[in-house]
């Protein structure tokens, strides 16, 4: 087997490993948090989605389009081109990161369908992402905010596999940051991983 053969195998093993570690992750979350074994059938099979569609995506040389991953999946959610608004220059993902980013974006807007802003026709989503410095360092800044969405203040009793997601798994596997606030009329979310973790244009 040829040197570049060889490199194509282990990036592969590399990334089946990745994404294994993550089905751990919400394995060990959905039996922690055990419900209606329907809709945590539902859960699991969107989330098993979200990875494969990143997985999936084409490559090219300069990495995985985030703007179409952000799309895939508001249209997967049936979302109104009214209820969001996009914005952000054109960034190309390494594999690795559009896996969590996509996983993430799928937890939004879930949530959104479930409790947020694409269960009200009234309220909107604004998406944005842009390069951000910080000490430096160049980063990739993704924010995810709600607006005009009635729901109550306040951080949920039990967060979810989403907020699990954002702040610990973002964390660990990108070596970002990521937040999540539930605002009095919406989330907001944002998301911080290096450039060394991602590929620009």
């Amino acid at each position: 087997m040829e040197s570049s053969q060889f490199r194509e195998v282990a990036a592969l093993n590399q990334r089946i490993r990745r994404v294994l570690s993550v089905f751990r992750t919400m394995a060990a979350h959905m039996g922690a948090h055990a419900g209606n074994s329907e809709e945590s059938a539902l859960h699991l099979s969107g989330r098993i989605g979200a990875i494969g569609r990143a997985v999936l995506a084409p490559v090219f040389f300069d990495g995985i389009d985030f703007e179409s991953l952000v799309r895939d999946e508001l249209l997967l959610h049936a979302a109104a081109p009214g209820q969001y608004l996009i914005g952000g220059p054109e960034i190309r993902l390494t594999p690795k990161s559009a896996e969590l980013m996509s996983l993430a974006i799928h937890e939004l807007a879930t949530n959104a369908v479930k409790y947020g802003a694409l269960s009200q026709s009234t309220a909107k989503i604004r998406i944005t992402w842009g390069i951000a410095y910080d000490a430096g360092s160049r980063n990739l800044h993704f924010e995810w905010l709600e607006s005009g969405v009635r729901m109550t203040a306040g951080e949920p009793i039990r967060p979810g596999f989403g907020s699990e997601l954002v702040k610990r798994l973002i964390a660990r596997e990108l070596r970002g940051e990521g937040k999540m606030a539930f605002l009095a009329d919406g989330v907001r979310c944002t998301i911080e991983i290096p450039l060394a973790e991602a590929a620009a244009p």
